[in-house]
């Protein structure tokens, strides 16, 4: 499990499309993605990473995930993970 704390290492494990992203956020309950999922967006990494420096959430970057083996009891994503 890696934190994402850069712009450039979140298009890069995009471009890659291999693995998944948990994504904490303080006002959501946490989920996981695909990190080709349409859900996931940079501006939206953008503003909870780099702007709020993560005051309320942040990136994850998983190869493997398993919802039997959760890291953070997160949920997977109703579009990508279905």
């Amino acid at each position: 499990m890696r934190l994402v704390k850069h712009l450039n290492d979140f298009q890069h494990i995009q471009r890659q499309g291999i693995g998944f992203f948990i994504i904490l956020d303080n006002a959501n309950p946490v989920k996981v993605h695909s990190v080709g999922c349409s859900w996931v967006k940079e501006e939206n990494f953008i503003r909870k990473v780099l702007t709020n420096k993560e005051k309320h959430g942040s990136y994850y970057w998983v190869q493997y995930w398993s919802e039997h083996y959760p890291s953070f009891k997160e949920t997977p994503c109703r579009k990508c993970m279905s």
